[in-house]
C-alpha cells in the first residue's frame, strides 16, 4: 500500500498525530530526519539541517529508501516525506539533486498529502528543533509549494485538538478507501 505523508514545519504537532494513528492501529513510519539529527548529535557528526544540510538530505533520503521497501500491508502513514527533503533545501538555497528530482514519488506515496501549519501556541525548540518560530513559517511555506509541484493532493489540517486532527485523517483516509484512490 501507498503511504500517507504528514508534513508540515517543526513544531506543528507531526509526530503527536502519527502517534495517535498508531494507537488507532494504522501502521506508522517514525520520522527519519529526527533520527539522523539525534545520531549526528551523539557522535558529534555535523550532518544537520543547519550545519550540513546537502548531507543531511543525503542520509535522509538513503534511510528513507531503506523503508520505502519494507512492505505496508494496511493504512500506512509517515511522520515527513521524502519531498520534504527539497523544501530543506530550497530554505538554505541549495541545489537539488537529481535524485529528489526525478523520484517516483506516486509509486510508494499517496497523492493525497496531509499538512499541518506553523502553530505557535505549540511550537517549542528542543535539542532537535532548533529553528526560530519565523523560519518554520519559511519551510511551511516551502513545504506547500514543493508538494503542489509535485502534483500532490494537499489537505490542510487544522490548528485544533489532537482529537479533531486525527479524526479528520481518517475521515479523509476512510472515503479515499471507498471511492477507491
Amino acid at each position: 500500500m501507498k503511504r500517507y505523508i504528514i508534513t508540515g514545519a517543526p513544531g506543528t504537532g507531526k509526530t503527536t498525530l502519527i502517534d495517535a494513528l498508531r494507537n488507532n492501529n494504522f501502521y506508522c513510519f517514525e520520522e527519519v530526519s529526527r533520527r539522523i539529527i539525534i545520531s549526528e548529535q551523539q557522535t558529534n557528526g555535523n550532518k544537520t539541517p543547519w550545519e550540513d544540510v546537502v548531507g543531511f538530505t543525503d542520509l535522509v533520503y538513503e534511510k528513507t529508501i531503506e523503508e520505502l521497501k519494507i512492505p505496508t500491508p494496511k493504512t500506512t502513514f509517515v511522520d515527513r516525506g521524502l519531498p520534504d527533503n527539497i523544501a530543506y533545501l530550497k530554505l538554505q538555497n541549495q541545489i537539488i539533486d537529481n535524485q529528489f528530482l526525478d523520484f517516483n514519488y506516486k509509486q510508494y506515496y499517496n497523492t493525497t498529502v496531509f499538512i499541518l501549519s506553523p502553530w505557535k501556541k505549540i511550537y517549542v525548540k528542543d535539542p532537535q528543533r532548533l529553528q526560530s518560530f519565523e523560519q518554520t513559517k519559511k519551510l511551511h511555506t516551502l513545504l506547500l509549494q514543493t508538494y503542489k509541484d509535485l502534483g500532490f493532493s494537499i489537505h490542510f489540517l487544522p490548528n485544533s485538538t489532537l482529537l479533531e486532527r486525527k479524526q479528520l485523517i481518517i475521515d479523509i483516509v476512510n472515503k479515499e478507501s471507498e471511492i477507491g484512490f
